[in-house]
């Protein structure tokens, strides 16, 4: 238990300081771009990460749970990573170009360079995810909040040097998707091989059936998760101005930056589900209680400062997405809540519920702002998106309960043991400290 207290502290602590870096970064071109140039930069890196998603095949996940479970070595890992992660690079650009050619109107929100730039990232973005979710898998999370934090880091300054510097604009903050991330693979080779010792190994058709396997059960899930975050941008991206993208983009990351706390979870977590028999099913309904808990208390405090955060973080330029950051937390709340049980439900080889869950959210929130978006604008697309985080966040709770045998009551009855679960090593270590 202390070794699992260790590492969350490790991964909250690196997950609350690049969270204060991609507010940096989200501040930086909020300020310097504008709600125009924030909209041209949204639609970019939505195409490059739609594509990037949808060609990935859940290669990542299906590394991590493999080598977790101990039936792949790391180096094994690797590898197959590697391979999936060109093979769905190469898809991903080829079918960018290609779209890049059609008559859509969602092309004409940035120039074509700019989309040329976004392609670009993709290979980039799905290896170092990929290397840096493997770390956790070996239970090296000091390396990767250490990696994780240089990544924030390097997008932060990079994205301030080539936009405000050199004035390169939306290229400039792609270019430091790009840069970040080159820094992000080539620190996790260093670290897999002075670890590890990696070496290369032949690749078998058997262990790339078993990703494969895993991957496209899991991969639905993964894509639509992204859409049903994402669907209220791209739905926009047709039909509306790139100043009302940008307010809307900015909104949506604003009022998601709780989802950081079932993210560590569920980083730490999986390993540990994965290693054991019956995946740990009373440790992943506390970290369910404690979240509710914590969502208690930081929600309401973002929902009541929302408007000068908002003009100070982003410019008064962006204040008229207040309104909507504080819709769409009412979801944000239920969602945090239920994601934890992802890493029940991949621990134990159930990777196709998340993708029904989340495809049974996206399907309600793409009816909601079909029938909302022409009659409320962007308030309409906040409902939809609350109403999805609704519905996929029960198919969640609901598949947890059946698969782990434990009525809703036992889940989320709250219990002295855990308060205790925090309060217990931290009174340890403050006793060490004064011992010193």
């Amino acid at each position: 238990m202390a070794s699992g207290f260790s590492d969350l502290s490790v991964t909250f602590i690196s997950r609350t300081l690049c969270l204060i870096m991609a507010l940096g970064t989200q501040s930086c071109l909020a300020w310097f771009l504008g709600p125009d140039g924030r909209g041209s930069y949204a639609i970019c890196l939505l195409f490059g990460t739609l594509l990037g998603f949808a060609f990935g095949i859940g290669c990542d996940a299906a590394c991590v749970y493999f080598v977790s479970s101990k039936r792949f070595t790391i180096s094994e890992g690797i590898l197959h990573g590697f391979i999936y992660s060109g093979i769905g690079s190469c898809c991903a650009i080829i079918t960018g170009l290609i779209i890049m050619q059609l008559p859509l109107s969602f092309l004409n929100k940035a120039t074509p360079t700019e989309f040329y730039f976004a392609l670009g990232t993709v290979p980039f973005s799905l290896f170092s995810l990929m290397l840096l979710q493997l770390l956790t898998a070996i239970h090296q999370f000091g390396w990767f909040a250490i990696l994780s934090i240089i990544y924030g880091l390097a997008k932060l300054s990079f994205t301030f040097i080539l936009i405000k510097i050199f004035s390169l604009g939306v290229n400039g903050a792609l270019l430091g998707i790009f840069t970040a991330s080159i820094i992000t693979i080539s620190g996790s080779l260093i670290i897999f091989h002075c670890k590890s010792g990696i070496k290369f190994t032949k690749p078998s058709i058997r262990s790339l059936l078993d990703i494969l396997h895993y991957g496209i059960r899991y991969h639905a899930g993964k894509i639509s998760n992204l859409m049903n975050f994402r669907l209220g941008t791209i739905i926009l991206a047709f039909f509306a101005t790139r100043a009302e993208i940008g307010l809307f983009d900015v909104a949506a990351n604003l009022a998601t930056v709780t989802i950081m706390i079932p993210d560590a979870l569920i980083t730490v977590l999986i390993p540990r589900v994965a290693g054991d028999k019956i995946g740990k099913k009373d440790l992943v309904a506390r970290c369910s209680r404690l979240t509710f808990l914590f969502c208690c208390l930081s929600l309401p405090l973002l929902a009541i400062f929302t408007r000068p955060i908002v003009a100070v973080l982003f410019s008064p330029a962006f204040l008229p997405a207040v309104l909507i950051i504080r819709l769409l937390l009412i979801g944000v709340f239920v969602r945090c809540i239920c994601k934890v049980f992802v890493s029940y439900l991949l621990g134990t080889n159930h990777p196709g519920i998340e993708s029904i869950s989340v495809g049974i959210g996206i399907t309600f929130n793409l009816l909601l702002l079909l029938i909302l978006l022409p009659i409320m604008g962007l308030t309409g697309a906040a409902i939809a998106m609350v109403a999805g985080y609704f519905a996929s966040s029960s198919v969640l709770a609901l598949s947890f309960s059946r698969l782990s045998g434990m009525k809703f009551t036992e889940i989320w009855r709250f219990r002295a043991s855990d308060l205790a679960l925090l309060s217990n090593p931290l009174r340890n270590a403050f006793i060490k400290v004064s011992l010193k």
